[in-house]
């Protein structure tokens, strides 16, 4: 008994740890995939105003299909230039992540998570 009371608190830390950390890379790829999606949402419409609300729709319901609250994450849209064939739109989203229930867990794991994905409006597009 007195082995088990020596290693128990430091396994459940070790469990705690690994629950934290998997929470906290399940975030980062779902970010990762939304922040895809957004931005292949803005560059497949024909003009800037669509294409910006198309990307933030886009990461919500990326979010909001891995389960996580989309009200949560801090999401942007930009376009670099003019809106036309080729120009660049990179959309970028931060969730914040609560810090695993481990000593020290907020200062060795981040509070907020981000991903950003850049891509060019699509050349093939025949209305410009």
């Amino acid at each position: 008994y007195v082995e088990f009371v020596l290693v128990l608190p430091l396994f459940l830390v070790v469990i705690a740890g690994v629950v934290g950390f998997g929470q906290m890379l399940y975030t980062k790829l779902a970010l990762e995939a939304a922040v895809w999606s957004g931005a292949r949402h803005a560059v497949a419409t024909l003009n800037q105003s669509r294409g910006v609300q198309q990307a933030y729709l886009g990461t919500r319901y990326a979010l909001d299909g891995f389960g996580l609250n989309p009200d949560h994450a801090l999401t942007q849209v930009s376009v670099w230039g003019q809106w036309h064939r080729g120009v660049q739109v990179r959309a970028r989203a931060c969730y914040t992540v609560p810090s695993p229930p481990v000593p020290f867990g907020q200062v060795l794991a981040p509070q907020q998570v981000c991903a950003s994905e850049t891509m060019p409006v699509y050349r093939w597009k025949s209305k410009w």
